[in-house]
């Protein structure tokens, strides 16, 4: 009976090592947003770009009800393995090895840049680099998605940044 008991232990021991990973949690949005800096009120605009796997999405709004800016929502032609592979690498970043480093004395004006992912649960992992703020490793996720971002063309209504006036 001994015998029966020890295997039975043996046998749990080695079973408790031996945990399920948990399932990867899916990234199923990258949004990259940037927002003007201290300029006049009716310049001030916020631009964003919203990804998909499968779609990629351009918008831009002005900050005063007289803005100046080129306002609309666009969707962009975008190739989707590469959109697949902007995601596959985005995807395996851990959220918690960006560490925020802020500037000992941050400067005046300047705009925002924001990187968000947006996982599966409903997860966000937000980026936000305000004037002279970094993140530790941060490159690994910025410079895929720029590039990624310069390679689209955004249609020629929505190029530039300020309506042109009449």
């Amino acid at each position: 009976m001994t015998r029966f008991y020890a295997c039975l232990i043996a046998l749990l021991l080695s079973l408790s090592g031996c945990a399920p990973e948990p399932p990867m949690n899916r990234l199923t949005q990258i949004t990259f947003s940037r927002d003007s800096g201290s300029i006049l009120p009716e310049l001030q605009l916020h631009e964003e770009y919203t990804l998909t796997r499968q779609t990629a999405a351009f918008s831009r709004s002005g900050k005063t009800a007289a803005t100046q800016a080129n306002t609309g929502a666009w969707e962009l032609p975008a190739d989707p393995a590469a959109l697949e592979a902007l995601f596959t690498q985005v995807e395996a970043l851990p959220c918690a090895d960006f560490k925020r480093v802020e500037p000992a004395d941050p400067p005046d004006g300047g705009g925002t840049q924001t990187y968000t992912l947006t996982y599966a649960s409903g997860a966000p992992c937000t980026l936000t680099f305000d004037p002279g703020v970094t993140y530790t490793g941060s490159e690994a996720l910025t410079q895929p998605v720029q590039q990624f971002l310069t390679a689209l063309t955004l249609p020629a209504e929505a190029a530039a940044p300020y309506r042109l006036a009449p």
